[in-house]
């Protein structure tokens, strides 16, 4: 065990035993997502945490990221994950797939793989505590094994409106639950924001920016980064979109920085300014998240750039599948897919969009009240389960 892992306040592998579960979730990606007899007897498995080990986990993840760069290096193979949103039993699945090029060995994969995850691990689901404290944990644990980059939910702003901090209050009472909200906000303030691998691979949470003209730009981030709207380029790299199919600016051959009038602040970007960036910085690929994908992954500029989205059903309203993208050793790539369970037509996209200038619109205000509904019903009910007759 390393000095950094003896001062750690939490006993990160009790914890991650403790939340992964692996005996009763190691079979679980051979599983097609419908509900099995596997998923029913854990669908309703709850996690009571201490706010005293939520804020010392939260404490040594911020310490750990502010001794990191805001530009994150790993090396393949590595699997790359999109957005999660509080789908705790798809990140088990997630953390449970193990790749081998020979198809010949089976491990468990949270700790044989290399991981980047591209943020926003909270809002929307109703696990987001579990999801962004096994995450945590696991970062601390392997460290060089993990790279949490940091989305646009993981700012307070955004957390505050579209769930993470009501979830706390809910099962931690409202004193303590907002206490350890503002704990996690620290650390996400310190979060990377972009991660290159292998030196040919970009990813980020949003997009990419007008202010990226080199390397060394990402250094004018200065931490802590309450409000990524401080810095244009941090704000880019949480917030920005490809250019829509059929646009003007997507029609055109020089490149185009648009408004972003869908999210209500930061960009939009054109093929060539793909492709410029990928000049520029000397890369083959880049990989983004941020937007939902029906089909869990979608390609743009030509395959220079992709999408992942790797929550399945996202908040059990849209049909879409997830999926991962495995990098291997020689810089080949190909994507997991994590089916959907739900029959019938998708609902529309500008539903589960997160925009940054107002309340969230009525129907994901909707979708965010149905979450939070179920969690009270639920803690309601565990709380009569506790009460002797």
């Amino acid at each position: 065990m390393s000095n950094a892992m003896k001062q750690l306040r939490t006993d990160t592998a009790s914890f991650i035993s403790r939340l992964i579960r692996v005996n009763a979730w190691r079979n679980y990606r051979n599983v097609r997502h419908s509900l099995s007899r596997l998923m029913v007897q854990h669908i309703n498995f709850q996690i009571v945490f201490k706010k005293e080990e939520l804020m010392n986990l939260a404490e040594d993840a911020k310490e750990h990221f502010q001794n990191e760069p805001i530009l994150a290096r790993i090396n393949p193979p590595v699997l790359v994950v999109g957005d999660i949103h509080g789908q705790y039993y798809d990140l088990i699945r997630i953390l449970n797939t193990f790749t081998d090029d020979t198809g010949k060995t089976k491990k468990v994969g949270f700790f044989h793989n290399r991981f980047v995850f591209l943020g926003d691990y909270v809002d929307r689901g109703q696990n987001s505590v579990a999801t962004i404290a096994l995450l945590f944990a696991l970062k601390l644990h392997y460290p060089q094994q993990y790279v949490l980059l940091r989305g646009n939910h993981e700012t307070k702003a955004i957390n505050f409106a579209y769930g993470f901090r009501e979830e706390l209050m809910i099962k931690m009472g409202e004193a303590d639950g907002h206490t350890v909200w503002e704990q996690f906000n620290e650390a996400f303030s310190y979060m990377p924001l972009v991660c290159v691998i292998g030196r040919k691979i970009l990813c980020m949470h949003g997009g990419i920016s007008p202010k990226m003209e080199n390397w060394k730009s990402f250094e004018s981030i200065q931490r802590p980064l309450v409000d990524v709207s401080d810095n244009a380029l941090a704000q880019d790299l949480v917030w920005a979109d490809p250019a829509s199919d059929g646009s003007s600016a997507a029609l055109s051959r020089e490149p185009v920085w648009s408004k972003n009038v869908t999210r209500g602040l930061s960009c939009t970007f054109n093929s060539q300014c793909v492709n410029d960036v990928c000049k520029s910085f000397e890369i083959e690929l880049i990989v983004r998240a941020h937007q939902m994908i029906p089909d869990g992954f979608k390609f743009f500029a030509g395959r220079k750039l992709v999408t992942i989205f790797s929550a399945p059903r996202y908040m059990d309203e849209t049909d879409n599948r997830g999926a991962i993208m495995n990098i291997r050793e020689n810089g080949s790539f190909g994507f997991i897919i994590f089916d959907n369970s739900k029959k019938g037509g998708k609902n529309p996209l500008e539903d589960e969009l997160t925009r940054a200038d107002d309340i969230p619109n009525v129907s994901a205000r909707r979708k965010s009240d149905a979450m939070i509904n179920s969690l009270k019903s639920t803690e309601l009910k565990a709380k009569k389960t506790k009460t002797p007759k």
